[in-house]
């Protein structure tokens, strides 16, 4: 996809394409059409990576998510966590920029799109169907995974092999003719 999009569930499957937080709508509409409700949270990183949006789920009286994401690690977590604190913190040791930085370092609670958006939520047309949640979701109170930043001088950086085999496993790779402002530009997606 060429320009920055913002597409809404139905568009998704119009268009055939999502991203991270348009997988995540795709996901909560399937979801909500099974009974488990439509949701969606926010993953915040430090500065030096971009946040990352899951849909979460209740089975059983577990928590568990759905996520879109290119590298591996970031996507679905089964339903055996506690609480969502839990759950996100199951993403830290995997959530890393293109250095190797662990850069997680909040959640946001739970939106419920009927509730903030109607039934038809999943419906709007066009490039920008699911913007203004996109903006909503940055709103969403936070939790910090830390009560301070004195834990970052304990966080081991990333390894060759963890380099080879999470940070550098990408669904998507960039095309042999892509200029090297692109690549700069969409290092952390």
């Amino acid at each position: 996809v060429e320009e920055d999009v913002s597409l809404s569930a139905l568009e998704c499957v119009r268009q055939n394409h999502a991203h991270c937080l348009e997988g995540a709508l795709l996901g909560a509409y399937i979801l909500g059409l099974h009974g488990y409700g439509a949701y969606l949270m926010d993953l915040r990183a430090s500065a030096a990576d971009d946040d990352h949006v899951i849909t979460p789920f209740q089975c059983n009286g577990r928590w568990g998510c759905l996520s879109v994401s290119n590298h591996s690690s970031l996507r679905y977590r089964n339903p055996v966590y506690r609480s969502l604190r839990e759950m996100c913190m199951a993403y830290f040791d995997d959530y890393m920029n293109g250095k190797g930085q662990r850069t997680l370092r909040a959640y946001s609670t739970p939106m419920d799109l009927e509730k903030e958006y109607g039934k038809k939520w999943w419906a709007p047309r066009g490039n920008d169907g699911s913007r203004q949640i996109a903006y909503a979701l940055d709103e969403l109170p936070h939790f910090r995974l830390f009560a301070d930043s004195s834990f970052k001088k304990d966080l081991r950086g990333a390894d060759v092999f963890m380099m080879k085999t999470t940070v550098d496993q990408r669904e998507w790779h960039y095309p042999p003719n892509t200029d090297e402002a692109a690549v700069e530009r969409n290092k952390n997606r």
